[in-house]
């Protein structure tokens, strides 16, 4: 009957097998599971690291972009400022110079202050060598029919040769006509300081294109891009198109990079972040091959182990189990062998051990993520965490204690509901670096969810004023926070602005348990949102829950 079902060659083969090589199949398939998770852990981590590459390089290049931002700023304000004295307005001798001197010290970003006829002639300035006249450049000629402050794209300077700004504030007589012109220059020392920033945390490359795609400026430049037209690369073809956001692709040295780039304001200039999408995996990439070797080696030291342990333990004694069966079917029992009656060795025990501790380590291969993968902040499991240790530490001794900050973002909703979740993303991450900036170490930045946040800052032990100090220095940071967060964000190649609500509390002088001092910084937040926003909130007592 069997005969009609003819046994396939692969079971014949099987059916060869002894029981020691069936036995190591059965090990060898036992051990797929595990190499698959390992592989793909480690496939895993390297696309991890790949977009924390993404992330970090958005991040340098945003920031690129607010330093650019505030510096213009500054600018507009020094000119203001110095059109207001009388002084520099008529050009007075001696004094006019000392004046731009003294503000031009305080400003490092200043290429020179200078004020120039309406015809463009520089009568006084502090730049120490004659200018020529700029009354052919066009944000100067925008100054003066205008008759407002006016800003230059990035070009190379007549005088320094380097990339710069312009920027040109008309001072107006009392007939309303333009009495003299008071210029400033911006260098990009800021760059050089974004660079060595970026090279030693990734090693990657800080490039400014103005907005016709030129290099303005690249830090390191060991090809010589600097000063050359890159508009016809497809790489500056899409930065150009897209405004801001990150490409994986051939870099302008032909290198495969992560490469993220934002806009410098309405200059159409774009700051970009490259790093070797290569160097970026090296690391995950020599884990994977020294991984592999150790289990090749593992496993083939497990199969020499294996087979050395069924010779020793399991096929010596069905030797043995033989050699009694054909000793009893010609009556030669030897009282001496192993299968004598009595109790005889059971191994089964040990292969059980042997493959109970490999699937033990199958699942001991598991991680938990306690970070926020947005903002780079603790999420809510690391906030749990970190509120039970509180709790089982108990009260801190010396009149030590923590400042619970409930955080809620003023605005956001609004900004994430016209603009997408991108742009409500890229304002969440900077949120995160913002708040990051504004604590100190040892203490904890977390984001709940949405837009709250949590911070649990550290008290020092006996403050000179107790719970009063600690308050007030609680207050203090939320207050500190609140504007930090308040201050201009660009987002998407947008200029926006969102606030910040607190609620604060004191662990333990408000309660001994964390997660009712968390509750009542949340009962403060309420109360600051419902007086008005924008403000820091102490718990009290009596306050609704």
């Amino acid at each position: 009957m069997f005969s009609r079902f003819p046994i396939t060659p692969l079971l014949r083969i099987w059916a060869r097998l002894g029981l020691r090589a069936r036995l190591t199949a059965f090990f060898l398939l036992t051990l797929l599971p595990l190499v698959g998770l390992v592989i793909a852990m480690v496939v895993q981590e390297r696309a991890q690291k790949i977009e924390l590459a993404r992330h970090d390089t958005f991040l340098f290049a945003e920031r690129g972009a607010v330093q650019q931002g505030e510096i213009l700023l500054q600018a507009r304000s020094a000119l203001q400022m110095l059109a207001l004295m009388p002084e520099v307005r008529r050009m007075a001798p001696g004094k006019c110079f000392q004046i731009l001197a003294q503000a031009a010290a305080l400003y490092p970003w200043n290429a020179g202050f200078s004020v120039v006829t309406p015809d463009g002639d520089p009568q006084c300035t502090n730049v120490g060598i004659p200018l020529p006249n700029i009354a052919d450049r066009v944000y100067f000629q925008q100054a003066m029919e205008t008759r407002r402050l006016a800003t230059s794209g990035f070009m190379l300077g007549r005088v320094s040769g380097k990339p710069r700004m312009a920027m040109a504030l008309p001072a107006l007589n009392d007939d309303g006509a333009v009495e003299a012109v008071l210029v400033t220059g911006i260098d990009l020392e800021w760059l050089s300081a974004l660079s060595a920033e970026v090279a030693e945390a990734s090693g990657g490359t800080v490039t400014l294109f103005d907005a016709n795609g030129t290099v303005l400026a690249r830090e390191p430049d060991p090809t010589g891009l600097t000063g050359h037209a890159m508009a016809g690369t497809p790489l500056v073809q899409q930065i150009l198109r897209q405004g801001a956001g990150v490409i994986e692709g051939p870099g302008l040295d032909g290198v495969p990079r992560i490469t993220s780039f934002a806009p410098l304001g309405d200059t159409g200039a774009r700051i970009t972040v490259g790093v070797s999408r290569e160097q970026t995996v090296a690391a995950v990439d020599r884990k994977l091959l020294l991984g592999s070797g150790l289990m090749v080696v593992l496993v083939f030291l497990t199969v020499i182990g294996l087979w050395v342990l069924m010779e020793r333990l399991v096929l010596r004694q069905l030797r043995g189990l033989l050699a009694s069966a054909e000793r009893l079917s010609v009556d030669r029992f030897d009282i001496a062998h192993p299968c004598h009656p009595g109790p005889a060795p059971n191994h089964a025990g040990e292969i059980g051990e042997v493959s109970r501790a490999v699937h033990a380590m199958g699942r001991a291969l598991q991680s938990i993520a306690l970070k926020d993968p947005l903002t780079g902040l603790g999420n809510r499991r690391f906030l749990d965490g970190h509120m039970a240790r509180l709790e089982a530490a108990g009260p801190p001794p010396g009149g030590a204690g923590v400042a619970v900050l409930y955080l809620d973002l003023d605005g956001f909703k609004p900004i994430n509901d016209r603009h997408g979740h991108p742009v409500g993303d890229a304002v969440l991450a900077e949120v995160g670096m913002r708040l990051l900036r504004s604590i100190r170490d040892g203490d904890v930045a977390v984001r709940l969810g949405g837009d709250e946040f949590v911070i649990l800052a550290r008290i020092p032990p006996e403050p000179a004023g107790g719970a009063d100090t600690a308050s007030a220095g609680a207050l203090a940071l939320a207050a500190r926070i609140i504007h930090d967060l308040s201050l201009p964000l660009a987002a998407g190649g947008l200029d926006l602005r969102i606030g910040c609500s607190a609620g604060v509390a004191l662990w333990p002088w408000y309660h001994p348990d964390p997660a009712r001092v968390l509750h009542g910084a949340d009962q403060a937040l309420y109360a600051a949102k419902k007086a008005g926003r924008g403000q820091a909130v102490l718990w009290r007592e009596g306050m609704p829950a």
